[in-house]
């Protein structure tokens, strides 16, 4: 037997749309909060590379109460300007999306859009975009406005009827 099966699209796949906004809250440095960014590649310029794990929230400010974050790293990527290429997951912890995550990827060069290239739980298969600027900056720490588009399509159990074949059978 093979170690794969495949099978042809017996129905469209259904996908939801979803709007969000957040806020995610950058802490480089300082105390209160805690930093919620590591340098990892210390390198000046070129290469640098700092792993994050930045909190976001309904409001601004890291201070309120975390709906998820923004987990990965970001990594100086242009030799002239300021480029940096970012890979994170955002992991949603609270109770409307427990343990769902989006992918999202790009380039950050102050105010911008990222792209969101996939999901899990909730949000599997997501496609879309988050659009970002800067709405606070003060010693070692930044405050983002995100506003979150994508489409995903729900592969749970309330998903309709297609396809209700399983590996192995």
């Amino acid at each position: 037997m093979a170690y794969y099966q495949m099978a042809p699209i017996m129905c469209a796949l259904v996908q939801t749309e979803l709007y969000m906004h957040l806020y995610m809250n950058q802490i480089a440095s300082g105390t209160n909060p805690s930093p919620n960014q590591l340098v990892i590649i210390p390198q000046p310029g070129f290469g640098l590379t700092a792993v994050n794990d930045w909190s976001l929230t309904e409001q601004p400010g890291a201070t309120n109460p975390p709906v998820g974050h923004a987990k990965g790293f970001h990594m100086l990527a242009s030799q002239g300007n300021v480029n940096w290429y970012i890979s994170w997951n955002i992991i949603f912890e609270d109770s409307s999306f427990p343990g769902s995550t989006l992918n999202v990827m790009g380039l950050h060069s102050g105010n911008g859009e990222w792209s969101i290239v996939g999901g899990t739980g909730r949000f599997s298969l997501a496609h879309g975009t988050i659009k970002y600027k800067v709405i606070q900056t003060k010693a070692g720490q930044a405050i983002y406005d995100l506003d979150i588009h994508a489409f995903y399509a729900d592969m749970g159990p309330s998903a309709p009827p297609c396809n209700k074949w399983r590996f192995g059978s």
